[in-house]
């Protein structure tokens, strides 16, 4: 009787019940990813599904370790991460969202191609998705420059979004753009006119002093029968020469990317995808403003 007693104080005693540490562990590691503290995350998210593989949580902490392994740029970890999810839960809402951000991680890493493919993937198993889906698959057209493409997949939406696409392509093929044949030509007739003509002044300054300098200095050195100094200043003539018309062309396409960047950062504003939830069902909706 006295050594029942005992364990029965001693189970009395345990400072944390068995049952709250399952809590716990879940709740930190949500804490820790709220905090942006990813690293840490990712450890006690796996310590969560190590010792509760049965909790009906497990989907939702292996989708956790995705999204922290996405927010470190880890793209081979988070894709195989991604993989589990639906492999491993394929009934799960979180499968679906986990096919979804496993597109948009090809997309912003840069991975267009394989960003289609699985955009492609996404919109045959949730029918739901393919506006956003189309709507991806045009930008990452237009990421690259391939507009026919690009309004082929925007085709596939619904009116009137798919006319008003239409009109966004055709602003960006009208796009103000530097020719850089243009620019370099007018540097090689005279120094600096393509600067002008790609709208950096103080460069054109630049490259029409220097030229007119090392001109002037080896007509002079010459007209002096000081051969040896003229062949040298015209030997860094031929240089600065050559790098004007360079720096032309170069400012050419320098100028086009940065209005075309600017587009299409403001075509991602204007649409894409909303990513929420209802309860604890995520949902993936499209949205467009224009």
């Amino acid at each position: 009787m006295p050594a029942t007693l005992f364990l029965l104080l001693l189970l009395f005693w345990i400072p944390q019940p068995l049952f709250a540490a399952e809590t716990d562990l879940f709740s930190f590691a949500e804490s820790l990813a709220a905090e942006k503290d990813h690293y840490r995350a990712i450890t006690e998210y796996k310590r969560f599904l190590h010792y509760y593989p049965k909790d009906n949580r497990v989907p939702k902490a292996q989708l956790a370790i995705a999204k922290s392994l996405l927010a470190g740029e880890r793209w081979l970890k988070a894709d195989e991460a991604l993989e589990k999810v639906w492999r491993n839960n394929p009934a799960s809402p979180e499968a679906k969202l986990a096919r979804e951000l496993y597109a948009r991680a090809a997309f912003e890493r840069g991975d267009y191609p394989t960003a289609r493919k699985r955009y492609q993937s996404l919109k045959k198993l949730f029918p739901a998705t393919a506006a956003g889906c189309n709507y991806n698959i045009g930008r990452s057209y237009l990421e690259e420059n391939r507009l026919p493409e690009a309004e082929k997949a925007f085709a596939e939406l619904p009116s009137p979004e798919a006319e008003k696409l239409e009109a966004v392509i055709e602003d960006f093929r009208s796009l103000p753009r530097k020719s850089p044949p243009v620019a370099g030509t007018l540097s090689a007739i005279l120094p600096g006119t393509g600067q002008l003509y790609t709208e950096r002044p103080k460069q054109a300054g630049v490259a029409f002093a220097l030229n007119a300098a090392f001109i002037y200095g080896s007509i002079e050195a010459w007209n002096n029968d000081n051969y040896a100094v003229a062949g040298i200043l015209s030997l860094f003539e031929i240089g600065w020469y050559g790098g004007n018309i360079y720096n032309a062309m170069n400012n050419a396409h320098k100028i086009n990317r940065a209005r075309e960047e600017q587009f299409k950062q403001l075509l991602q504003k204007r649409g894409g995808l909303s990513l929420g939830f209802s309860g604890n069902t995520p949902w993936l909706q499209a949205r467009f403003h224009f």
